[in-house]
């Protein structure tokens, strides 16, 4: 379950079948028109009342049915449909009639689509927050204020109004496939037992497991200590100084993307890392570190380019604006050019 700590150290037809008809398909972005963006805050700026109301809403996607036609639950659907978005030729047949229709399917990690791809998956994230009666501000957790110091004294890593810390070092799960998981037995998701995770060859297994972190902070302090100068304001601030996309994006996946995943290690190494609630934290820390690049030149707002997978083809090919984001029955599969401002168009936010 090396994905992400191998992106931080280097910067990461068929014959025809019948296919079972897709279910209904949520058009979350619809058509609206967006004139004043909601601004997103940070963690702690949100108060007690409203985290708690966050946190409830995401043990609330446990209790939903899935939107994907699995037997398992709305909560587990994103990690499954991130995992299957890195290698297309894993998705079950009845996904299939969604792969042909997007026609774009391309691998989300270490090729162009991951900033726009990821951006949308997060609002997809939020709105199934809202039906679940979240009503605050969109979050994110800003972790350059916590890097120095370290993300276990983060109120984020909260027991009370937080999502607990690392993982028991003495309390230890084992899969069927001898897997060690290393247990978070603080804070409201101590209880939280996702139903998919990856095991090592590329294998996904599922009846259910503890959410666990192994924090190299706490484990390996000298490795968390080499990553943490991705993570600093200033390590961003060197970042924000990219004059162009490629290398931009290139930069961010590979250096503070990956360092998160890598320093609350356990569930964020494996690509079904969404099982973390504090993936989508993180990733909108990393959307927002985007938009206040592209806030420096309107002409980031529609820059886009390099390579990207495309279906059925394993070849990289070259992207474009028009490329479709697929999301397999999550939410309506929209264009790359459909995400690419947040503050303009359906998506309206800003930070």
């Amino acid at each position: 379950m090396k994905f992400f700590a191998a992106l931080t150290i280097a910067g990461a037809i068929a014959p025809a079948v019948a296919v079972p008809a897709a279910p209904t398909v949520p058009d979350i972005l619809g058509t609206k028109v967006c004139t004043i963006p909601p601004k997103r805050v940070e963690w702690r700026e949100l108060g007690a009342a409203n985290q708690k109301s966050y946190i409830d809403a995401v043990l609330c996607l446990k209790t939903k049915p899935s939107r994907i036609g699995l037997e398992s639950s709305l909560y587990d659907d994103f990690p499954y449909v991130h995992f299957k978005l890195n290698d297309w030729s894993q998705f079950p047949v009845r996904h299939l009639v969604l792969v042909l229709l997007a026609n774009q399917l391309k691998t989300v990690h270490g090729a162009a689509p991951f900033l726009p791809w990821h951006r949308y998956f997060g609002v997809i994230y939020e709105q199934a927050l809202r039906d679940c009666g979240y009503k605050g501000p969109g979050t994110y957790w800003d972790w350059t204020k916590d890097a120095k110091k370290g993300l276990l004294s983060s109120p984020v890593m909260a027991e009370k109004n937080g999502f607990g810390g690392n993982g028991n070092q003495d309390l230890w799960e084992w899969t069927d496939a001898g897997s060690g998981l290393q247990c978070v037995e603080t804070g409201p998701f101590a209880k939280l037992r996702p139903e998919y995770l990856e095991e090592e060859p590329k294998v996904l297994s599922k009846g259910g497991h503890c959410l666990y972190r192994n924090m190299p902070e706490v484990n390996e302090p000298q490795a968390y200590q080499m990553m943490v100068p991705q993570i600093t304001p200033e390590g961003i601030k060197e970042l924000q100084t990219s004059g162009n996309w490629t290398h931009f994006a290139t930069a961010t996946e590979g250096g503070p993307h990956g360092t998160i995943h890598a320093s609350l290690g356990g569930e964020m190494n494996p690509t079904t890392s969404p099982n973390e609630p504090l993936f989508f934290m993180h990733h909108a820390q990393i959307d927002r570190v985007w938009w206040q690049w592209q806030q420096k030149n309107a002409k980031r707002f529609s820059e886009y380019n390099g390579q990207g997978m495309h279906y059925p083809s394993r070849d990289k090919k070259s992207v474009n604006l028009d490329d479709v984001l697929p999301m397999f029955g999550l939410a309506k599969d929209v264009k790359v050019r459909d995400v690419m401002n947040p503050s303009k168009g359906p998506l309206c936010y800003r930070y």
